[in-house]
């Protein structure tokens, strides 16, 4: 029976998870989307290996798009920064994961694992 919604509150927040958390209203939660498999797979990519220099980045998005048929560009990295700790030394810019990051892929691979 898995793969079922088990209860009401299951069935109501089935496509979102909540990353970061206060309780005032300046402050409010922030929620992403738990069906986005570009993101996870490059999320999962810099995750493994810790730090990813630009050209590595840039020729795993061009694999994703392979694999999926999509059309990932380098517009998805300047639209996605937040994910990212982005570094730039001697003319070499390396991604790591941001905090958020971190919290976003800890929670999709939690949630894939249910």
């Amino acid at each position: 029976m898995t793969g079922y919604i088990q209860n009401f509150d299951e069935f109501l927040n089935e496509g979102k998870v909540m990353v970061k958390r206060k309780y005032t209203d300046s402050y409010p939660a922030k929620h992403v989307s738990s069906a986005a498999p570009v993101r996870e797979r490059i999320l999962s990519f810099v995750k493994e290996n810790g730090e990813v220099s630009h050209e590595k980045m840039m020729e795993y998005v061009k694999s994703v798009n392979e694999e999926t048929g999509g059309n990932t560009s380098r517009k998805w990295l300047n639209k996605n920064t937040r994910y990212f700790s982005i570094k730039e030394k001697n003319g070499v810019k390396t991604y790591k994961l941001s905090p958020l990051g971190e919290r976003v892929h800890h929670f999709i691979n939690k949630l894939n694992e249910l």
